[in-house]
Formats: structure tokens, C-alpha cells, sequence
């Protein structure tokens, strides 16, 4: 070999050389204590809001469970009024005041004595 191509061969050596130096290097990174705070914090935070939403379902699950039964109660309620009704509506036919009146109090209906206002 003649000294131009040992300098070149010298030339290339110099360059691979550091390259494998720079790749042998391994650059670590450490957490800090204000990452770790914050880090921290973060998740206090996601906490605290996961929380707040577990707390609002529930409520809103009672509230919807409270509205179903009061819903119930004023189903069963309008059912016990209707049948009142129907019945204060039976007991107040004038045929069953009058068979009342006949019966029970001795009256007797007399057509000519009904005298109709206007």
C-alpha cells in the first residue's frame, strides 16, 4: 500500500471510531422531585374528579329510585281516588236517594209538590 491509500484508510478509521463511541453511550434520564410532584398532584387530581363523578351517579341513581317509588305512590293513590269517586257517584244517584228516602225514612214522593226553579 502506498501512503495515500494508508491515509485515506487512516481517514476512515478516525470516522468509524467515534461513531461507535456515540453509539455506545447511553444518555439516562432522572426524574426530578418537581416532576414527581407534579406527577403527584395530577393524579390527586384524577382522583378527586373520578370521585366527584362516582358521588354525582349515585345521587342521581337515589334520586331516579325516590322519583320511581313517589311515581308508585301516586299511581296507587289516583287508583284509591277513582274508586272513591265511582262510589260517591253511586251512593249520590237520585234513585238511591229516593229509595233511601222511601225505605229508611218513610217519605213518599210526590210529583205535584215539586215545584222546579228556573
Amino acid at each position: 500500500m502506498n501512503q495515500s491509500q494508508q491515509a485515506i484508510k487512516v481517514q476512515r478509521q478516525e470516522y468509524v471510531e467515534p461513531r461507535r463511541q456515540e453509539e455506545q453511550i447511553v444518555i439516562t434520564r432522572r426524574i426530578t422531585k418537581g416532576e414527581k410532584s407534579l406527577w403527584a398532584m395530577a393524579a390527586t387530581v384524577l382522583f378527586i374528579l373520578s370521585f366527584c363523578i362516582v358521588a354525582n351517579q349515585a345521587r342521581l341513581y337515589m334520586a331516579s329510585q325516590e322519583i320511581a317509588s313517589l311515581q308508585s305512590k301516586i299511581e296507587d293513590q289516583s287508583k284509591i281516588t277513582q274508586q272513591l269517586k265511582a262510589d260517591s257517584d253511586s251512593l249520590s244517584s237520585p234513585e238511591r236517594i229516593v229509595q233511601f228516602a222511601e225505605k229508611e225514612l218513610g217519605l213518599k214522593l210526590d210529583i205535584e209538590n215539586i215545584k222546579v226553579l228556573p
